[in-house]
This record gives structure tokens, sequence and C-alpha cells, in this order.
């Protein structure tokens, strides 16, 4: 029993956790590309090796630009864009509370 509550807790539960959080921010960034084209364009790559990436489905952010705006006080005066910040930032917080309550339960034993 105490193996099915290590694999939860050890795999499930960060692999839940990270595919929402992954899931939030291609919405976030498809709302940004949509209503707020200027702040999309700041955060996301425009091209690699001269290969366009506006029709992916996937986003190549600049993770800096990303976190720095993710923990900013700049909301574009949008409450759909104050709701994904702070929907990102509980999973985030969830999950590095989770890797750091593991690496203590792995300290202790």
């Amino acid at each position: 029993m105490a193996g099915f509550f290590s694999f939860v807790f050890s795999v499930l539960l960060p692999l839940a956790i990270g595919l929402a959080g992954i899931y939030l921010a291609i919405d976030f960034f498809e709302y940004l590309k949509a209503n707020h084209p200027s702040k999309y364009k700041q955060m996301s790559f425009e091209s690699l090796f001269g290969i366009s990436f506006e029709s992916f489905p996937f986003h190549f952010i600049k993770p800096l630009e990303f976190i720095g705006f993710l923990f900013s006080a700049d909301n574009l005066q949008d409450k759909s864009v104050i709701d994904y910040k702070k929907k990102i930032k509980i999973l985030l917080f969830a999950l590095l509370g989770l890797f750091a309550l593991l690496i203590l339960i792995g300290i202790v034993t």
C-alpha cells in the first residue's frame, strides 16, 4: 500500500499538475495572441532558422519574459489576464510545494 501512495505522490500528482499548467499556459498564449498581439510577440520567438511559428500548434516562448510577466504587476487592464496569471501561479506554487515535500520526505526517511 505504501508503494501505491509513493507512486501517486511522486509520479501521478506532479504529472497531473504539470499537464494542467501546460494546458493553462497554451490557453493563455492563445488568448494573448488573439487579444494582446504586441505582448504575445514580446514574449514569444518570431522565427527560428527562418521558420515562422505562426501556424505551429504550440508556442515558442521566451521563458524569462514569461516568468517576468507572470510575477509582474502588469495585467494589461484585462480581467482574463489576471485570472490566467493567478491560476498559473497557483499551479506553479503547488508543483514547487509538492517537490519540496518530496525532497523533505526523502531526507527524513
